[in-house]
């Protein structure tokens, strides 16, 4: 400790700068210092990054509690916005201009106008007081329906409270309409159930709710909504019929080959059963007759398949009214869900996309959000669909009665050459037929002449 004391009194002493040995000694002394300068340059620089960092971690905190600060600010404008109406803001501005013409020409009469709004504009606050706890509950019957049925909304609201609860007006938004109704004086643990028939006239997807309870003054300077439930959505489904006949044009079999008609190489052993009357007696399995003592037979199933693409055109154009599109959309539909009960292989597809087949109730939830939007014509949905589809041996085009018959005809060239192309017209001609460029065109006007024209066509 005594040489560093000593060697540092001549380095202050060399400050002022002597010639002599004192000279030396401050060199001497400055070179541990400037030899040492790097080894103390290093941690000052982390020093300085810590210190701004320590900086830029304390102005984080800063900022947040500045934006919680403002947003406790601002609170009280967000809550005025959302409850004076416009019919309220537009009283603010009259009774200002009341006092201020009442107190600038002396107006008696803009005095009075004053002092009447006041009066309304001060007393229609006490209608927003809480006079309400209501629980408040809905529920659907069922979460899906179909068009031109009835879907019922069961709505419940409970006093949960141990007093009585004054009248309440609630409103329930059902698609694009508004459900309002009114809730008695309810005393404790009392139940007030209400039912609501929802519109099913269109196909699609309709918002059922929130109920909200609505607080407002008699003049409706003020409005107040307080969410009670959450948002349903309820599927409403197109109307499908039953076609009970369907056509198999080309058979392919597991292997892809096309074959037209079934032989003994189309079946494969499936399984043993009972012999009943008419059986081919060639079918017989001797072997387990005799250990069984009853006649048993073999059975066998088709290896051949036959696949079928639906086409549904979107385009608008091609429909003479929106209903025949609907029309359109529930021919689809129909013939989709008759083949899935099938078992056979179907693929629906639009301009846009290609709908769930894997089961009925998936592909009618996905019919509901169907729209008539498309840009393309049906024969650029053939040209994809058929792309993306070669192995189709039945390909139905579901169209409009607008469709050119050009239209009509590129849509067979641009199909595969062993597909049978039909193409069912919805509009306002019913139970047509004509052959467009290789295509058998039939004319309906309503869904329940389907079953009829697939009969004729298969």
């Amino acid at each position: 400790m005594t040489p560093q004391t000593t060697s540092q009194k001549p380095a202050r002493q060399a400050r002022p700068g002597s010639a002599g040995g004192t000279g030396a000694s401050a060199s001497s002394a400055a070179a541990p210092t400037s030899s040492g300068a790097p080894a103390s340059a290093q941690p000052a620089a982390p020093a300085a990054s810590s210190t701004s960092t320590n900086e830029s971690l304390t102005a984080r905190p800063s900022q947040s509690q500045l934006a919680a600060a403002a947003a406790v600010a601002l609170r009280p404008l967000r809550w005025l916005l959302h409850t004076v109406t416009p019919i309220g803001w537009g009283s603010l501005v009259l009774l200002a201009a009341c006092g201020l013409t009442g107190a600038v020409m002396g107006w008696q009469e803009a005095w009075s106008a004053a002092a009447v709004l006041a009066v309304v504009v001060s007393t229609s606050w006490l209608w927003l007081l809480p006079h309400g706890a209501h629980r408040v509950s809905h529920e659907l019957l069922e979460p899906r329906g179909t068009v031109g049925d009835e879907a019922i909304i069961h709505l419940t609201v409970l006093n949960p409270t141990g007093r009585p609860l004054l009248p309440a007006r609630m409103e329930m938004p059902v698609g694009p309409g508004t459900a309002v109704f009114a809730v008695p004086t309810l005393r404790p643990a009392t139940i007030h159930e209400r039912g609501f028939v929802l519109p099913t006239a269109r196909r699609g997807v309709v918002t059922v709710g929130p109920v909200v309870s609505v607080q407002s003054d008699p003049v409706g300077l003020l409005r107040r909504e307080r969410t009670r439930t959450q948002a349903q959505l309820v599927h409403i489904h197109p109307r499908t019929v039953r076609v009970g006949s369907s056509l198999h044009g080309l058979m392919r079999d597991v292997e892809g080959a096309v074959t037209q008609e079934l032989s003994s190489s189309d079946v494969s052993f499936h399984a043993l059963r009972d012999y009943v009357p008419g059986d081919d007696r060639r079918n017989i399995h001797w072997r387990t007759t005799a250990h069984t003592g009853r006649l048993m037979v073999r059975q066998f199933e088709e290896t051949h398949r036959s696949s079928l693409l639906i086409l549904l055109d979107c385009l608008i154009d091609d429909y003479e009214v929106e209903e025949d599109f609907e029309t359109a959309v529930s021919v689809a539909c129909s013939l989709s869900l008759d083949a899935i009960s099938d078992g056979r292989e179907v693929t629906l597809a639009t301009q846009d996309e290609e709908l769930p087949t894997a089961t009925g109730l998936r592909l009618l939830d996905a019919s509901c959000l169907v729209t008539s939007t498309a840009i393309q014509g049906c024969d650029d949905l053939a040209r994809q669909a058929s792309s993306r589809h070669p192995e189709a041996s039945v390909i139905i085009l579901v169209t409009g009665q607008r469709c050119e018959e050009q239209t009509l005809a590129r849509v067979r060239t641009l199909t595969p050459l062993d597909a049978v192309v039909l193409a069912l017209r919805c509009g306002s001609n019913a139970m047509g037929r004509r052959s467009v460029g290789g295509v058998t065109a039939y004319d309906l006007d309503r869904i329940e002449s389907l079953p009829r024209i697939m009969r004729r066509a298969s």
